[in-house]
């Protein structure tokens, strides 16, 4: 079975059009969050209970979760799907592109990926860049890259992850056709050039903007050049484990002196 899940919110037009495409040739259970949790990245609601919703979508049902994308999945481990066996935790498609480490930290679509690694569940998060205009994209506008994801689910769900990847994270550029090269990347460093935009406010008073203006220059073999520069589609492997025992062993090395 696939768990579907994103940031977006469970009435996205994205989760919509992934949930029916990959419902083609695989058990999908779609748990997601009530409303909109961009950015959320991995917060795990505590403060408050995490109440749940049946929601009647398009061609199936689906659970609203009153959380975070990783509430959702954490949850639908847990509890909601009781014993049945999770083969795949698959996040998306988000209304715009998670791209550069920048991003990847941020991104509750892809927290959402990594938090089924985390728990050894195989997983992948899909996101379509949109141009400034793209506000309000419809079901109709994720539908290429819905049957790119399906076909990327279907092959992983038949050959498997390739060896030490726990996850995919895959971005679409904004004009994504069947016929868009696939490459496989390595993440940028930065996607924004961020700056703090300083303002007052009726009384006075001091507030900040945080905002960034997208990179114009990109490294060749980056997701960033891949899907900004030459408008192709980037899957870039992760690995939650990246440090590896010989590495610990060299770190112990070096902080042997003060372990002392």
């Amino acid at each position: 079975m696939i768990l579907v899940t994103n940031d977006d919110g469970v009435y996205s037009p994205g989760i919509i059009a992934l949930a029916k495409a990959i419902s083609r040739s695989n058990e999908v259970k779609v748990v997601a969050p009530k409303g909109a949790q961009s950015s959320s990245g991995m917060s795990v609601t505590f403060h408050r209970p995490v109440r749940i919703s049946g929601v009647k979508l398009k061609n199936y049902e689906a659970t609203a979760i009153g959380g975070t994308p990783a509430d959702c999945v954490f949850v639908s481990v847990h509890k909601l799907l009781g014993r049945k066996k999770i083969d795949m935790v698959v996040s998306g498609i988000n209304m715009g592109g998670n791209i550069s480490m920048q991003s990847f930290f941020s991104s509750g679509t892809v927290s959402a990926a990594m938090s089924g690694s985390v728990m050894g569940i195989k997983a992948v998060a899909f996101s379509k860049e949109t141009s400034s205009e793209d506000e309000f994209l419809t079901e109709k506008e994720f539908e290429t890259s819905a049957w790119w994801a399906e076909r990327i689910v279907s092959y992983l769900m038949k050959n498997g992850f390739p060896e030490g990847v726990d996850m995919l994270n895959v971005n679409f550029p904004v004009k994504t056709r069947r016929t868009t090269p696939v490459r496989i990347t390595r993440m940028a460093g930065e996607m924004f050039d961020d700056y703090v935009v300083e303002r007052k406010d009726p009384r006075g008073n001091r507030y900040f903007w945080l905002a960034g203006t997208k990179k114009v220059r990109a490294e060749r073999g980056t997701d960033l050049y891949t899907v900004l520069t030459r408008h192709e589609i980037s899957i870039t492997p992760i690995s939650v484990n990246s440090i590896q025992r010989n590495s610990l062993e060299e770190h112990e090395k070096y902080f042997r002196d003060m372990l002392r």
